[in-house]
């Protein structure tokens, strides 16, 4: 997905969390936040890696939260990553709220586990073995996605229109390792190492 395609959501999300502050009731700064199982849903982009044909692809995440305090919450959740081939995400998510106000930055973390959605792929691999040519050369072979471990620590601020209602801005180091299985004893691994920029909406 294009970038431009990404900002349109961006614009969208921003205007109805606009909208819905307008019309909410009166507002207490202090004690509007989230109580008890919240969702937060969030899209974004995960840039700044060559490894990857596009540049920053996009990422989809949906998380069931959990909130025991004015600072700790915790849940999982799944969503739905773009990098070479498609991927769903499986993750567990615990985050620190700084202050116990409708706004405040947090620190989180979220690790998991990518489950592709292809039973096979692409990848350039270097056959020492059967090239013609005096120097061996990257060769498009057929691979079988397997997945991987990721982790996704950041920062973040929440900002809550309503006690149902808000908007979170994060921004997130992103690992993830994934494996293909390319013959019957041979499996290769790829890196990413991304930057995680999201934003999403909090409701109940």
């Amino acid at each position: 997905m294009k970038i431009k395609y990404v900002l349109i959501c961006l614009v969208f999300l921003m205007s109805i969390s606009i909208l819905r502050a307008q019309n909410s009731a009166e507002i207490n700064n202090e004690t509007q936040i989230p109580r008890g199982l919240f969702n937060a849903t969030s899209i974004g982009v995960l840039s700044g890696s060559s490894q990857n044909q596009q540049a920053a692809p996009f990422s989809f995440l949906s998380l069931m939260l959990y909130q025991f305090d004015d600072n700790f919450a915790a849940g999982a959740g799944l969503g739905i990553d773009f990098l070479e081939e498609s991927y769903i995400p499986i993750v567990a998510d615990l985050r620190y709220y700084l202050r116990g106000t409708r706004f405040s930055p947090f620190l989180f973390t979220q690790a998991g586990y990518s489950i592709p959605t292809q039973k096979s792929a692409s990848q350039e691999i270097i056959n020492t073995h059967y090239s013609i040519w005096p120097y061996p050369y990257p060769q498009a072979e057929d691979v079988e996605p397997r997945g991987g471990f990721q982790i996704n620590p950041g920062f973040g601020v929440r900002h809550m229109f309503h006690s149902t209602f808000g908007l979170e801005i994060s921004f997130a180091y992103h690992f993830q390792r994934l494996s293909y299985q390319y013959n019957s004893n041979t499996r290769l691994e790829t890196d990413y190492n991304r930057l995680n920029i999201r934003i999403g909406i909090l409701f109940q």
